[in-house]
């Protein structure tokens, strides 16, 4: 992984590209092995290419095309656009791997962050068109690819990504994001510049950013979201998933139009099921999963898997044992790392006996680590910072486990995320399957044995959701007002009941998922790991949106597809798990602890709050409110982004994040 910027100036050009340096250490944790620089002067083919402190001898000393001599300065007037790289080594660790990377003529240059799995056979298409290599990195495959195909060149990728690649005779920007929105990209316009950003706290350093409170009321009343291009950020944008666009410098616009390259397809709402199509399903499932981790596994440093012993970490664990055995290689080098809790109070979030059932039955090792209960607050705090978002949740589990991957020199982790949101994982799913399925005999017995509510069966049958929402209380308390057609543009859902089980499932792929997916890539990043999902194969999420839904909720079980196929595989107790637990965190054992006391004190003496909901919180409300965790840990969790990013807090944070990692 890495982090990008890309930055376009319409005026005052030096006292912006003079700090692109600064701009991209503010985000060395996403690439502490490396870093460079390239300036470009849209009225001529000149261009600069430039070192910092992090930048590599070997990279300076080389004779690659984009090999910088001099040190980051800012060469004179007329060089109006700039692209920066930070770098994490995880694919060709040699200086043939330092961006910005350019191809032989340099016309063509890339920034980019993410891995392409499938690389090495794009790359033997490529050759025989006529193109050669110098180096052995996916990005240089994403480079020629563009210039083979042009934007066509994305539809080919199996990955997760998001680059900006410029074309310096026609002085062109080209970005783009994967499918899924795995790798965050955002963006904003400015009267003196343009900006394209693996981070939002990169534009920070070269500008003030204000709150968009519009965002701020949204999120206490429905939550975190990632489906929305607005962030909390006034005027910085996402730019969305399974999109490009083209930026034309010379024309001095200040819009993008954006280029849909791929959605997924309406789900199959068929309904039929039997056992000779379940074994089909099952074999082609654990088949394209198979391959999904095969071509994730590939990497120049140490590789481990998340393990939390649920079925979907499991299987891939399982499975990257098998594929390392069977290429004949030391099945040592695999490991895995779980977040565990040894302190017997809150033995109700271990989950080490399930992990050890795994990491027994496949004689691999295992590393794990308890995240502790003190520095609850900083921990938070640095999640945040990492995160640019606002949860409902706390970081703790996600930091430490990447925390442990990082303290055994481990670069590239794989783990579970996506698997609920196509295979039907959450309970939740079956109020669909109530509501809408026919009666038969396995809706009975999925009626009977379903592990949700008898209240909540009752009301799926009848269609009614009936449940109030996290950020009910809120607005009842301080009547907060905001445009409904902002409200429904965030794509918030916790109920999808009145649609089929395969449509609940594309909307949280489509929207919901988002969150999760954010929520790794910056949890690993504020570690400098790579977190790789095979579940988010493109390959295997279309396949199982073509399968009816009776395959994934049957007969009371979630993931029946999922269970069928590592039948006889793994262990009973981890195939047939009905408990769903998913790096479980006792929040509500802090928050009844001293924790709890020292958020309701911030939040109550948060002159911020106060001004948001033009009320103080009283006393009375916040001995209400600690009792409900969701709408609780988003005022607090809004109170510390507040002070964090808008009170002149991001300075020091940064600075401390930086003494903290040895940067």
């Amino acid at each position: 992984m890495c982090g990008i910027i890309a930055l376009v100036s319409f005026k005052n050009h030096k006292q912006y590209l003079s700090r692109l340096d600064e701009m991209a250490r503010i985000i060395k944790h996403r690439g502490p092995d490396d870093e460079g620089y390239a300036l470009f002067d849209v009225e001529s083919s000149n261009y600069r290419i430039f070192y910092g402190d992090d930048t590599p001898k070997e990279v300076i000393d080389s004779n690659l095309k984009s090999a910088p001599k001099n040190r980051c300065q800012y060469p004179g007037e007329h060089f109006t656009v700039g692209l920066a790289h930070r770098r994490l080594s995880v694919i060709d660790l040699t200086a043939t791997g330092h961006q910005p990377m350019s191809d032989e003529t340099g016309r063509f240059w890339i920034t980019y962050n993410g891995e392409i799995y499938n690389f090495k056979e794009i790359r033997e298409e490529l050759k025989k068109l006529g193109y050669s290599f110098f180096s052995n990195t996916d990005t240089e495959v994403v480079l020629k690819s563009y210039m083979a195909w042009g934007k066509g060149c994305q539809s080919k990728f199996n990955g997760m990504w998001a680059f900006a690649l410029w074309d310096n005779k026609e002085k062109l920007l080209w970005m783009s994001r994967d499918r899924f929105g795995v790798k965050p990209l955002y963006y904003m316009f400015h009267d003196d510049f343009f900006i394209v950003c693996s981070e939002i706290k990169s534009i920070m350093p070269i500008i003030d950013l204000p709150p968009n409170f519009q965002e701020m009321y949204a999120f206490l009343l429905d939550g975190q979201s990632e489906a929305n291009d607005e962030t909390f950020f006034k005027n910085v944008y996402r730019f969305p998933s399974g999109y490009s666009a083209f930026y034309k410098v010379r024309e001095d616009l200040k819009e993008i139009k954006f280029d849909r390259y791929w959605e997924l397809e309406s789900p199959t709402n068929e309904n039929s099921f039997s056992e000779r199509r379940l074994k089909d399903s099952s074999e082609e499932y654990y088949y394209l999963l198979k391959d999904a981790v095969r071509i994730r596994l590939f990497a120049d440093v140490k590789v481990s898997c998340a393990l939390s012993g649920g079925l979907d970490s499991s299987s891939i664990t399982f499975l990257a044992d098998q594929i390392i055995r069977e290429n004949g290689n030391n099945t040592e080098s695999l490991v895995t790392v779980s977040n565990v809790y040894r302190n017997e109070k809150y033995s109700d979030c271990d989950e080490s006996r399930f992990i050890d059932s795994v990491v027994k039955i496949l004689n691999i090792r295992s590393f794990k680590s308890e995240p502790g209960d003190t520095q609850l607050r900083e921990k938070n705090d640095y999640g945040l910072w990492f995160n640019e978002n606002c949860y409902e949740h706390m970081p703790i589990s996600g930091l430490n486990t990447f925390k442990i991957c990082k303290e055994n020199l481990i670069k590239v982790n794989l783990d579970g995320q996506g698997a609920d949101e196509t295979n039907a994982g959450y309970p939740r799913y079956w109020r669909n399957a109530f509501a809408m399925q026919s009666f038969n005999k396995e809706y009975l017995t999925s009626l009977f044995f379903a592990p949700i509510s008898y209240r909540q069966k009752i009301r799926s049958v009848f269609r009614r959701d009936g449940t109030s929402t996290p950020g009910s209380i809120i607005k009842k308390r301080f009547g907060i007002k905001i445009n409904d057609e902002y409200r429904a543009k965030r794509v918030i859902k916790d109920n999808f009941v009145g649609i089929s089980v395969n449509e609940a499932l594309q909307n949280s792929i489509t929207f919901n998922l988002k969150i999760l997916l954010r929520n790794v890539d910056s949890d690993s990043m504020a570690n400098s790991i790579e977190s790789r999902q095979p579940f988010m194969d493109y390959r295997l999420i279309s396949f199982q949106n073509s399968i009816p839904s009776n395959y994934k909720l049957h007969n009371g079980w979630t993931k029946y597809l999922a269970r069928i196929a590592f039948k006889g595989k793994l262990p009973d107790n981890i195939v047939w798990r009905k408990d769903k637990m998913g790096w479980p965190q006792p929040i509500r054992q802090w928050l009844n602890e001293g924790f709890g006391f020292k958020a309701a004190t911030e939040i109550k003496e948060s002159s911020f709050l106060s001004q948001l909901l033009n009320s103080k919180i009283s006393d009375e409300f916040i001995s209400l409110l600690i009792k409900q965790q969701r709408p609780f840990l988003r005022l607090y969790n809004l109170s510390r982004l507040y002070d964090i990013f808008f009170n002149n807090g991001y300075k020091k944070l940064s600075r401390d994040i930086l003494k903290q990692n040895n940067y």
